[in-house]
């Protein structure tokens, strides 16, 4: 066999291999035995030939030349293909994905506490004693008394660390009878996320700016960047505090804690000495007020006494000077008749 009937043979050759893997592709279903066989019988079918071409005219080395890239190129599709017939028969399985781990969601939480007790005052003690061993703040406190003194009502705003809320709230309600409660708590993980990427492209314009004004240009060029520049920073500094003032809320949970006592009752009669005594006390009292009037108005009257004579004396004469006017035309008429 010539040289170019055994190059014609391997082509051949080639050509029926990538036909048989272009069927198992298509199709999906060929196995690795299948293909194992195919390979055997071109193998065989080779070698025949080259066996032939060897008896015929001793070119045996040229046959062994020309199979060698076929056979290189089985060697590497043949692996290939089987692991991918085998992926689809379901004899290999895909490693599963590792699961990506979500982020704890960053939640604002307000706790409301309302609770009935007799003793208010020993109870605001206990309170300011549970928040400073939870490492917490009493932000504000109002007390609201009875006429007697009496505490009545009180109401305060604690700010505790998230973590330590629940066991802040079960230390809290065995101080009374609990008459209300309620927890909210608000997801801000998307506002973070909005502000964290926000204050990134900033900070990102901000360094892109201050390489700007490094280089040299015009005047009125560097003066319009560093406007930029301080609208840039303005703006960064606003959304930092934002971010500070979200995270803040989140490590920190508040609590609305009211006080109350239970409805007073009406309160006993004071003994009856007690009632004259005070009675005794408000008529002296008055007594005194009303001695102490006389005396700062009997001040007065002395300390304008002279504008008080010449006013009586002008007074005084008017009256004698009108009354003389009047009783002479009285006599005349009388001398007359």
């Amino acid at each position: 066999m010539t040289r170019s009937a055994i190059f014609r043979l391997s082509s051949r050759r080639t050509q029926l291999l990538a036909m048989a893997l272009g069927a198992a592709l298509v199709t999906g279903c060929a196995e690795i035995p299948e293909i194992a066989l195919k390979q055997e019988a071109m193998t065989t079918s080779a070698d025949s030939t080259m066996g032939d071409g060897s008896m015929g005219d001793g070119s045996m080395g040229d046959g062994s030349m020309g199979d060698a890239a076929p056979n290189a190129e089985n060697q590497a599709i043949a692996p290939d293909a089987a692991a991918s017939d085998l992926a689809r028969g379901g004899g290999i399985t895909a490693p599963p994905t590792a699961d990506i781990g979500q982020p704890n969601p960053q939640l604002v939480k307000q706790a409301s506490l309302v609770l009935l007790l007799t003793d208010i005052d020993r109870a605001v003690d206990q309170v300011q004693t549970i928040t400073q061993q939870a490492q917490g703040d009493v932000l504000s406190l109002q007390d609201y008394r009875s006429p007697e003194g009496a505490a009545q009502q009180v109401a305060l705003t604690l700010r505790v660390p998230q973590a330590e809320l629940d066991s802040v709230l079960k230390a809290l309600r065995p101080l009374g009878t609990v008459q209300q409660q309620s927890l909210t708590a608000e997801d801000v993980s998307s506002q973070l996320v909005d502000l964290d990427a926000r204050l990134k492209n900033l900070r990102q314009s901000e360094t892109a700016l201050l390489k700007i004004m490094e280089r040299s240009g015009e005047i009125s060029h560097v003066l319009e960047v560093a406007r930029e520049l301080s609208t840039v920073r303005e703006t960064i500094e606003q959304l930092a505090a934002q971010q500070q003032n979200l995270r803040r809320q989140v490590a920190y949970a508040q609590i609305s804690l009211t006080l109350q006592s239970p409805v007073t009752q009406v309160p006993p009669l004071r003994p009856v000495g007690e009632t004259l005594g005070n009675t005794w006390e408000a008529a002296a009292q008055s007594v005194k007020a009303f001695t102490v009037g006389g005396l700062k108005l009997a001040l007065w009257l002395l300390a304008f006494g002279p504008y008080w004579v010449v006013l009586a004396t002008v007074g005084y004469g008017g009256y004698r000077l009108w009354q003389g006017r009047s009783i002479q035309p009285a006599i005349a008429e009388t001398d007359e008749g």
